[in-house]
């Protein structure tokens, strides 16, 4: 009777056992070398990659915000697109410069949901540095109302500081210039941490920050006193070329558009 008892507990033993056994069999442990892959996977920045080297199709603008954009030092060129198209090296350049690529600030803005103007009907030669294109600025800003106006310029440091690699593809990276000699400069610069902010959101490291500049050998203003909402933005720097400088500015014009659209997190 005893033996009969101990081979019953043993077969109602070994039932209750069996299926615990065979799942763990069919379905292995997470092991300790699992977890730093996953957490990898987690850690790697999403990039944004939508539309950012050919103008992308022209979008009916629907609820336009309104971007004012001009480029005081026009001249500004990128040297490997001189290269390219078999004209001399160099940093400065009257046609193939930085204004070549309005048409493409043009199109990504408008695919964003962002009307843009730029400064046209003057004589370029003559406009050259701040003060002789502040009265041209001003007069825009007293004929229309705009929700951001970048004066966009070429940095002129080298790619080891203006590029960034991320996979297979590059991008020159952004700075933004605030002139700290205006009592309302502040305004400026919030603005520029909250764009600069957004960018880094898509592509982490493509803005290099903000850059407060004050004091003796520096115009201190960059005519930003004349609006709260006017930036100087350097676009990647001499050695940056052009599939770079075009997907940087797909990228600009997406962070622009996600620092207006974009509810504010509570």
């Amino acid at each position: 009777m005893t033996n009969s008892l101990k081979n019953l507990t043993s077969i109602l033993l070994l039932l209750f056992l069996a299926p615990i056994v065979i799942a763990t069999i069919q379905t292995p442990l997470v092991t300790q070398t699992q977890l730093p892959e996953e957490k990898k996977k987690e850690e790697t920045p999403i990039v944004y990659a939508a539309q950012l080297e050919s103008s992308p199709i022209a979008t009916e603008i629907t609820e336009p915000k309104k971007a004012f954009v001009y480029f005081t030092h026009y001249q500004e060129a990128y040297q490997p697109i001189l290269a390219a198209k078999g004209e001399k090296v160099a940093v400065y350049h009257p046609e193939s410069n930085i204004t070549t690529f309005q048409e493409q600030i043009n199109a990504q803005f408008a695919f964003h949901q962002v009307e843009t103007e730029f400064l046209e009907n003057y004589n370029k030669q003559e406009i050259k540095e701040y003060n002789t294109i502040r009265p041209f600025v001003l007069n825009a800003l007293g004929h229309n109302k705009y929700d951001i106006i970048l004066d966009i310029h070429r940095d002129s440091m080298k790619a080891d500081v203006t590029t960034l690699k991320v996979g297979e593809e590059s991008y020159a990276k952004f700075i933004f210039v605030i002139g700290g000699e205006h009592e309302n400069y502040r305004w400026n610069e919030q603005l520029a941490n909250n764009l600069s902010d957004q960018l880094n959101k898509l592509v982490p490291g493509i803005s290099r920050g903000v850059l407060v500049k004050s004091g003796k050998g520096v115009d201190g203003v960059y005519n930003q006193d004349l609006a709260k909402n006017l930036l100087v933005v350097e676009l990647g720097g001499v050695d940056n070329n052009e599939q770079e400088i075009n997907r940087s500015i797909a990228i600009l014009a997406k962070a622009i558009s996600n620092m207006f659209f974009q509810p504010i997190a509570s």
